[in-house]
């Protein structure tokens, strides 16, 4: 559950910030040359305007409502440029920077699926966390998911017959170093990836050229351990990709 409530009380206090630095700014160079000053509040101007824009453009993409594809496009930018800020003024008030991340995963999954692909099943590259598996679990399924026993204790037996079934490539990382590096190896056309917001987050700024639709694991014992994944969402996304 995305709650919207915090990541607007988090940008509209960058941008107070912003404007009050702005003013402060003036008051200390007023004494220097004009062309300065305009130069200064025509950044600020830029940046300001920006801001209300993404913070009316995300509104509606959180309220799921419809908003045409550049202009979530230009809105994904901004917030990527300013992401950094964002979360630093969250932590800085007591925000959670997950309430952030969901925020961010959300808005580059809506400018995904404004868009139109026509992927082979074989080019879709779906990544998942090696938390999925059972903590208990002996057989190690990290270079191979079809090692698995199927028992049913997790979603590892789930993946094995989705990707029998649409013959997607399916591989659990250990971390992003590996995550990269099956990227590297696969040269998919599309990615579908579960992880939590932390990761995910990191993984869709992390790949720039190729589409990124990003999946919340659940987390019933707590994080990285025996996380849960709805199958359904992510046999949603294949078809996404695959059907246009």
């Amino acid at each position: 559950m995305i709650d919207s409530k915090k990541y607007m009380t988090t940008i509209c206090i960058l941008l107070g910030i912003l404007i009050v630095s702005v003013v402060t700014i003036n008051i200390f160079i007023s004494s220097l040359t004009g062309i300065f000053t305009i130069f200064i509040d025509m950044i600020a101007a830029i940046i300001s305007l920006s801001i209300i824009f993404s913070i009316l453009i995300t509104n509606k993409v959180i309220k799921d409502k419809k908003v045409n594809v550049l202009g979530m496009k230009i809105n994904f930018k901004i917030v990527s440029l300013l992401f950094p800020m964002i979360t630093f003024v969250a932590d800085s008030v007591g925000i959670s920077k997950n309430e952030i991340r969901k925020v961010y995963v959300k808005l580059n999954n809506k400018y995904i699926y404004s868009n139109k692909y026509n992927i082979k099943n074989e080019e879709i590259l779906i990544l998942i966390p090696h938390c999925v598996q059972k903590n208990s679990c002996k057989l190690k399924v990290t270079t191979n998911i079809e090692t698995c026993a199927k028992c049913g204790l997790c979603n590892i037996g789930d993946l094995v017959k989705l990707k029998e079934k649409t013959n997607v490539n399916i591989f659990v990382a250990t971390g992003g170093t590996l995550a990269r590096k099956i990227i590297i190896d696969n040269k998919p056309k599309a990615i579908i990836a579960v992880a939590c917001e932390r990761d995910l987050t990191a993984g869709v700024q992390d790949v720039r050229k190729i589409p990124v639709l990003g999946v919340f694991n659940k987390r019933p014992n707590g994080p990285c351990v025996d996380t849960s994944i709805d199958v359904k969402e992510i046999e949603e996304a294949i078809k996404f990709f695959t059907s246009n």
